[in-house]
């Protein structure tokens, strides 16, 4: 190899090593969206019952959420769902309850039924499709995320949540 040819490589080596070194330098972190504690949470869109409005987590930023997945045909999800009511009369001015009714897995009459049977106060998303149950990776119902004012999930619960477990998430994300 010729002088000229290796005085090219190295000035080539270190242009790219700068490049790269500037790129991290100014990028700073990224953070990832992920279903997972730690991560942010990844954004979606969903119609609401019984509005028919489109939920868009996007516009959520900013605010503590409880994101709930269940089933009207559940029976952990029906024997939290009293809970999670009473929970929303004491954090929902404070917290903003997500619930997420995995319609592809349920019926919209059971999901009715349900809404009515507990009194549900606040509006329910219905994934028709499963999108959400899967980009969640939502394995089980009930699945409950609680993600803090920066959008970074904080806890997951697999299964029922007793009362006192959801009280003390909630209130880890609400202050």
């Amino acid at each position: 190899m010729s002088k000229s040819m290796k005085l090219a490589f190295i000035v080539v080596a270190i242009l790219g090593i700068i490049a790269v070194v500037g790129r991290i330098g100014f990028a700073g972190p990224q953070v990832v969206a992920a279903p997972l504690k730690g991560y942010r949470m990844p954004p979606f869109t969903l119609t609401e019952y019984p509005s028919g409005q489109t939920l868009d987590t996007k516009s959520l930023r900013g605010k503590p959420l409880f994101i709930n997945f269940w089933a009207s045909w559940c029976p952990p999800c029906n024997a939290e769902t009293p809970g999670i009511v009473e929970a929303y009369r004491k954090y929902g001015s404070t917290v903003t309850f997500v619930s997420v009714n995995v319609t592809s897995q349920d019926s919209l009459a059971g999901m009715k039924k349900f809404v009515a049977k507990y009194g549900i106060p606040f509006p329910v998303a219905l994934d028709k499709k499963g999108d959400v149950m899967q980009l969640y990776r939502v394995l089980s119902f009930p699945t409950s995320f609680f993600v803090n004012r920066q959008g970074t999930i904080v806890d997951i619960a697999d299964g029922q949540l007793s009362a006192n477990e959801l009280n003390t998430e909630l209130q880890k994300i609400s202050s």
